[in-house]
């Protein structure tokens, strides 16, 4: 196995069920028509009262709190740089989009910082072949702050069953309640094949960089890992390793135990295994946590659960068991908004805008439900005759994983219906829906300033960071209409209208109630989900989890305390999870 050391710098900064019931309509034409001109007077030019207003929210993050560590290694499948080739054959890197790599880049600015990744492209292998070459190091692609990374190639067809057959078409669904356990032996063969193939040859690679950038070093570091591309990586760093402090965070849904047996139990076992080794294990939000804690109590033999410190002690180790709900940096979407790039988008924008507004922004996934958020606005369209001319609906879409099948044919299905609803109501002057395809970030969050309604409707999501972007970025007191199963409901609940990702019945009676309830209520409704994110960003999120690993890193610089283990028995009356 060959792993490879980059050094890198960059700067500083991812159904219709029952009878359809009417929705209410305006009492009144004049309450009706006063609604429409208070809308159409909103679809004019962004004020510059309201530019200054945005310039205002453009303030400078909190510091983190950082670790009390020299070295932070941290680990994910995909790289904060990306190469790809170009015609002429060379490299060009790209450097990571998002938030998260953002703030894990910046984590400590004295510290020295390693990531170790997956080599994903081919212009990554190159870049590998062309460090060998040159000593094992790579010149630094982009200017700014300097990271090491640590890229990992394994063979083609072990990658392809880690990432595309487990990671993506059996955990992804799996984690978001999409699994299908009807499916037939051959399915399960093929599970296996990839399990033992796959991702146990991809978490060993993992691993086995880590722990050679544990050993570059005398000092001690700290090891962040990400994901459910890596389970099994912390098992097996612990064992090499012991008393390695280690931290992993799990960015999508965690099922609760009878769901997870529907998987073969040696996966279920090596998974929970594996995360355990872990000293602190991350969860989006209370529920998984509590889901993961009941999950080691039952699958774990022997295991210690504290329900109400979130901690499980097994084969004396203690892992902590944490809610760390992600967010994003306020101040850099508003930035991007009011960036010369985000006007121009804003500009191309504005002449689609309509009296009433509704957007979405999503990857073209099926866990996002975007087939029935348009089932839902053709519903209230039905229903309402009123509005047809005098609202659109603006969705960007980004396609993703266009290489499975599955994905190649939700898309399929995203654009037919699209096209279906534009042909039942469009005409000459009126498309009911806009479709935006592409990767255009900038252009979504500068969109987003002006929608009436944002529509968040996924069957199932670990957080779900548009519903978040979009109430920091909104100029209009947009109304956020949001599932119930999006983890960002947790946070958002008393700013949104609530849904079931299921019914498009309650969704189009979202989406109507939501263009049309007062303005006061709207106004309330915007004001509370703003400051929810704005009381929880990015750096929160970060300094949380900065400050428990600080503890770890305290107490193992100092004298040992006795730790009480809990009885089973005391355990299992405690039902609370900490937060913390």
């Amino acid at each position: 196995m060959h792993a490879t050391i980059f050094k890198v710098a960059f700067p500083i900064h991812d159904d219709v069920h029952g009878v359809f019931m009417t929705l209410p309509r305006h009492t009144s034409t004049k309450e009706g028509d006063a609604q429409s001109v208070g809308r159409r007077a909103r679809t004019a030019s962004t004020s510059e009262k309201g530019l200054l207003e945005m310039s205002k929210w453009m303030t400078a993050p909190a510091p983190r709190q950082l670790i009390g560590a020299h070295r932070l290694i941290i680990a994910s499948h995909r790289g904060p740089v990306e190469y790809q080739l170009s015609q002429e054959h060379t490299l060009k890197p790209h450097r990571g989009v998002g938030g998260v790599v953002t703030a894990l880049i910046d984590a400590g600015s004295y510290m020295d910082k390693t990531w170790v990744a997956m080599a994903m492209t081919e212009g990554d292998r190159l870049a590998l072949k062309k460090a060998r070459q040159d000593g094992d190091l790579l010149s630094s692609p982009l200017p700014g702050q300097t990271i090491h990374l640590h890229y990992v190639a394994i063979p083609q067809s072990a990658y392809h069953k880690h990432y595309e057959q487990i990671s993506n078409q059996l955990l992804w669904f799996f984690q978001h309640y999409l699994y299908d356990p009807t499916q037939d032996a051959a399915f399960a063969g093929q599970v296996q094949d990839a399990w033992t193939n796959g991702y146990g040859v991809a978490n060993r690679a993992i691993a086995d960089a880590v722990c050679d950038e544990i050993d570059r070093e005398a000092t001690p570091p700290v090891v962040m890992l990400h994901d459910y591309h890596l389970y099994l990586a912390p098992g097996i760093i612990r064992q090499r390793r012991p008393s390695v402090i280690m931290q992993q965070f799990i960015h999508i849904p965690w099922p609760e135990v009878r769901y997870w047996l529907f998987l073969p139990s040696n996966i279920v076992q090596a998974i929970y295994r594996g995360l355990v080794g872990n000293d602190i294990v991350g969860f989006q939000t209370e529920r998984d946590a509590r889901n993961f804690l009941e999950g080691v109590r039952i699958l774990l033999e022997g295991a210690v659960v504290d329900f109400e410190v979130g901690a499980v002690w097994w084969r004396g180790r203690r892992t902590q068991v944490r809610a760390y709900p992600i967010s994003i940096s306020v101040t850099e979407e508003r930035r991007t908004v009011m960036s010369a790039a985000g006007r121009r988008a804003a500009e191309s924008i504005r002449p689609l805008l309509r009296a009433y507004t509704i957007m979405r922004v999503d990857r073209i996934e099926p866990t996002k439900n975007i087939i029935r958020g348009f089932h839902a606005y053709d519903l209230m369209l039905e229903a309402h005759p009123e509005l047809h001319g005098e609202v659109t609906f603006l969705a960007f879409l980004v396609p993703s994983r266009q290489t499975l099948a599955i994905y190649q044919r939700y898309r399929a299905r995203v654009l037919h219906v699209m096209d279906t609803v534009n042909r039942k109501y469009g005409t000459e002057d009126w498309t009911p829906i806009h479709a935006f395809c592409g990767n255009d970030r900038t252009r979504a969050l500068a969109a987003m300033q002006w929608y009436d309604v944002l529509l968040v409707n996924p069957i199932m999501d670990g957080m779900n960071l548009v519903a978040k972007e979009g109430p920091v970025v909104n100029q209009r007191n947009g109304v956020l209409v949001l599932s119930r199963t999006a983890g960002a409901f947790q946070e958002l609940a008393r700013g949104a209208i609530p849904l079931s990702p299921t019914d498009i019945v309650e969704t189009a009676e979202g989406l109507y109630r939501g263009l049309t309830m007062s303005q006061e209520e709207r106004r309330q409704k915007a004001t509370l989900a703003r400051q929810a994110v704005e009381s929880n960003d990015l750096n929160a999120w970060l300094t949380r989890q900065m400050s428990d690993l600080d503890a770890l890193v305290d107490r193992a610089h100092s004298a040992p305390l006795p730790i009480k283990k809990p009885t089973p028995i005391e355990s299992a009356e405690k039902v609370t999870v900490s937060a913390s």
